[in-house]
């Protein structure tokens, strides 16, 4: 049963991460569900996505910190590369706020970015937590 080979660590970050982190984007799509006529919003934002990725990765950095790795240069490189998603997150919610002011921006673009950027966010945090998951179990 796949619920079984599911670390008690990972449950926790896919309900209190995960699940937490997608209420911005869950909520939106309710709301754009359920308002009818020409005043509508976007089903989508790229501002929920940048949150939702920013979330996981602190929520990798919160991990890392936490747990005791032999393998310190995986570790330098997961904190590294989470970092560098957290700039460029960052640098995309700049663009999305400059939207406001600078219509030549392209806001589509930034959504599919940031739609992308949060999905390989979320399967990093996978890797990361199996990989804790393994070390774990093998005393590392």
């Amino acid at each position: 049963m796949v619920i079984k080979s599911i670390s008690e660590s990972k449950w926790r970050w896919l309900v209190f991460t995960v699940l937490f982190g997608l209420i911005p984007i869950l909520l939106r799509l309710l709301v754009s569900t359920l308002i009818t006529g020409d005043e509508r919003i976007p089903a989508l934002a790229p501002a929920d996505f940048i949150a939702f990725g920013i979330v996981l990765q602190v929520s990798i950095f919160n991990e890392m910190r936490y747990h005791d790795l032999n393998d310190v240069l995986w570790k330098q490189l997961m904190n590294g590369f989470s970092t560098l998603l957290i700039l460029i997150y960052g640098t995309l919610y700049v663009l999305v706020l400059l939207t406001e002011i600078i219509h030549s921006i392209n806001l589509t673009a930034i959504l599919c970015i940031s739609t992308t950027l949060s999905a390989v966010s979320f399967l990093l945090c996978l890797v990361v937590y199996d990989r804790m998951t393994i070390a774990s179990t093998l005393g590392e």
